[in-house]
């Protein structure tokens, strides 16, 4: 088979290591910076393995005529033009519920360092005011026992949210366009509308998709509807959050402060407005690593190698999209 990655973090060494077979198969590794060689010197590709955060555009997929299978390295795939590839009968696959375990952690954690004031205090201790945070915080900090958490969208990574937030004691609630009656008590959660959600959590955690209705969502009035006491956790995509509004909120005291493990745009530069220095107090941040586990890349590789068995042997593909 001829295979190419196309990813700015997936190498050769990497894809070995974990998919050996491939050594068997002629494999190539084209950045996402150079579409250009991609479509002049991968003609041949019959399988593209695109990073999350990639674009397969109609160029792209017109360029690659013996293309058996679009499947994106993560979970999204919102680069890639799923309508034109159906209409190419070329399926799209993606990698469902992988990171679902570790994307939940970061969740918790980084709920759990917003209640602790994890980063006042971490600093306080360099700066030697450890005894003046400490007076500050008696009696002030709340237990996640406490909490309300609700969860805006639920699939796979919001449902072991609600398990690892359940296991603390929390009261989880969420919205999603569909509602999984089945599903509520299996999960101890209960289900509102969106702004009875954001009047009643003390944590409002994002978990969905970018699209034309998610993007920027988290906007003025989205955090208006929030407690002044609550926190913003997001761990899906930095385009759902408009940064000039929350950084607005923050200063304002509007909320209490954000856990993100994404920013808009990435790479986050120094520049990003979200970095602003008056806000550093009420922000705890992630690199964009909380579903880069290595249960998560195993499990990642282990389901692209069987969808390459499976375009190989003519049986149906797992985690269609298309």
């Amino acid at each position: 088979m001829n295979i190419t990655f196309y990813s700015n973090v997936t190498t050769k060494e990497e894809v070995l290591k974990y998919i050996p077979q491939l050594s068997a198969h002629h494999v190539k590794f084209v950045k996402l910076s150079d579409k250009k060689r991609l479509t002049e010197e991968c003609k041949d590709t019959e399988i593209l393995f695109v990073d999350a955060m990639g674009t397969v555009d109609r160029e792209t997929i017109s360029a690659l005529a013996d293309l058996k299978l679009i499947q994106s390295e993560g979970v999204g795939y919102q680069g890639v033009d799923v309508s034109y590839a159906i209409q190419k009968g070329i399926p799209v696959c993606n990698n469902k519920g992988v990171n679902d375990t570790a994307v939940a952690e970061d969740a918790l954690l980084l709920m759990l360092a917003c209640l602790k004031n994890m980063i006042t205090g971490h600093q306080s201790m360099y700066d030697g005011r450890q005894l003046e945070v400490k007076k500050a915080s008696f009696g002030v900090i709340k237990e996640l026992s406490q909490c309300t958490v609700g969860l805006i969208g639920f699939g796979d990574i919001a449902r072991v949210t609600a398990k690892y937030c359940n296991a603390l004691g929390a009261r989880v609630i969420y919205t999603n366009r569909t509602r999984y009656k089945e599903l509520e008590r299996q999960y101890n959660v209960a289900y509102c509308n969106m702004d009875e959600l954001l009047g009643r959590s003390d944590f409002v955690s994002l978990h969905v998709a970018v699209t034309d209705d998610t993007r920027g969502m988290v906007d003025p009035s989205f955090l208006s509807k929030m407690k002044k006491d609550a926190y913003l956790i997001n761990t899906s995509r930095g385009e759902l959050v408009n940064n000039e509004a929350l950084l607005n909120a923050l200063l304002s005291g509007d909320i209490a402060g954000a856990g993100l493990d994404v920013i808009a745009p990435e790479p986050v530069e120094k520049d990003n407005i979200l970095l602003d220095a008056r806000i550093k107090d009420k922000l705890v941040l992630t690199p964009h690593i909380a579903g880069i586990t290595n249960l998560t890349v195993q499990k990642i590789y282990r389901n692209m190698w069987e969808n390459i068995q499976r375009i190989m042997n003519g049986r149906p593909l797992i985690n269609r999209v298309d």
